[in-house]
Order: C-alpha cells, then structure tokens, then sequence
C-alpha cells in the first residue's frame, strides 16, 4: 500500500478528532422506528428478498419478527444512504447472522458491535431504552456506526476497517504509512460477500454514497 500523504493524514486525524468530539450523525438519520412506516422502503421486492435471505440463515426466527429485522435493514441503509446489500454483508462477514453472536472482545449481536458502542449510537440517534441483545436494534445501532465511520474516513475500504478494527487503529497505521494484511483482509470479505448476495438474490442495488459534507482524501 502507498505511504499516505501529509495533507491526507492531516485529514484524517482532523476527522477522528471530530469524531470524538463534536461528530452528529447525518442529517438524513432518523430515529423513527422502521416499522412504523407503512410503505415497504426500497426498491420493490427488495424486502421479500432480504426476509428469505434471513430465513434461510436464520430459521428459528418467527416470520414476523424475521420481516421486522428485514424491513429494519433496507430502511436503516436508505436513512443512512448505504447500500442494503452491504449491511447483510457486513452482518454475514460480522456474526453469520447470529443473533446471539458474542465474540471474545464482548462485541455482541448481528453487526458485532462492543456495548459502549452500541448504547452510545442508542444515546446519540435517539433510539431510547432497548436490550442490547434485540437483533433491531443492533442493526440499527450498526447501521449508524457504519455510517459514521465511511463519512470519517471517506475510502470505503478504510471506513469498512475502521468499523472493525477502530478509527483509531486504522489513523495509527496510516499515520505510519502502511495499513496491516490482516485490516485489509476484512473489506476484501464484505466486497465478495457483497458479490455473492447480488448475484444470489439477483439484486442490483445503488453503490454506497459518500459524505454529502466536503471531506479530505487520504491519498491522492
């Protein structure tokens, strides 16, 4: 990988700085429950396929909770302007859907998220008093992470890796100029993941966006 440039690592740095200061979510989020809305979100279908998609990986679910979390994932990325597909790939890549996944670190659930990032994504979108452990609202926390984290970083791949591994993690390595196989391997997986899901569900969904506000590359 490329030594960064200064300009870029200047970026950088100034957007996690934000990020532990003074970073709102994008105003397109919001904190309306995605099962209040009475139209199906996305693009026709897409639900349909997202909820057999869940069933096939999760088949205890009950059908109307399982629809739930489907709906919960197409209306969480539309808020969040990221592609549906990509969160399922992060959620296969994170837990293999497993609800009651707990890994070693104590990140929990779906999108694999640590407590104190999750109850502080509740605290910060306004999504008041749940159980860390409902599958909703882990997506929903998740998603608005994720989100935060592309905008921060502006590189798909380095957001992707720093919804893994930490922003701070990933400055660091970049401030030393060069970013470890093993952070790499993890973007690698979401995109073939990503791949798999498109060609499976026979979905062709809109490419993630970035920031709407102006952020610094990292390389030029």
């Amino acid at each position: 990988m490329q030594r960064p440039c200064l300009r870029g690592l200047v970026g950088a740095t100034l957007a996690v700085t934000a990020w532990t200061t003074t970073t709102v979510l994008p105003a397109s989020l919001s904190a309306e429950p995605p099962h209040a809305r009475e139209v199906e979100p996305g693009p026709p279908g897409l639900v349909e396929r997202i909820d057999e998609r869940i069933a096939e990986r999760v088949p205890a679910l009950l059908g109307v909770n399982r629809r739930l979390l489907a709906r919960t994932v197409v209306a969480e990325a539309e808020r969040a302007r990221l592609d549906p597909l990509l969160v399922l790939a992060v959620i296969e890549v994170e837990s293999s859907f497993d609800p009651r996944a707990l890994s070693a670190a104590g990140a929990r659930g779906l999108m694999q998220l640590q407590e104190a990032t999750l109850r502080s994504e509740i605290a910060r979108s306004g999504l008041g008093h749940g159980d860390p452990r409902d599958p909703v609202l882990n997506v929903q926390a998740g998603v608005r992470y994720l989100r935060r984290c592309l905008d921060s970083f502006t590189r798909q791949d380095l957001g992707l890796m720093a919804y893994n591994a930490g922003p701070n993690l990933v400055l660091h390595h970049l401030q030393q100029g060069e970013i470890p196989e093993l952070l790499q391997a993890y973007p690698r997986r979401v995109y073939a993941e990503l791949r798999r899901l498109r060609r499976s569900l026979g979905v062709e969904t809109a490419p993630v966006r970035v920031a709407d506000r102006r952020a610094p590359m990292l390389a030029e």
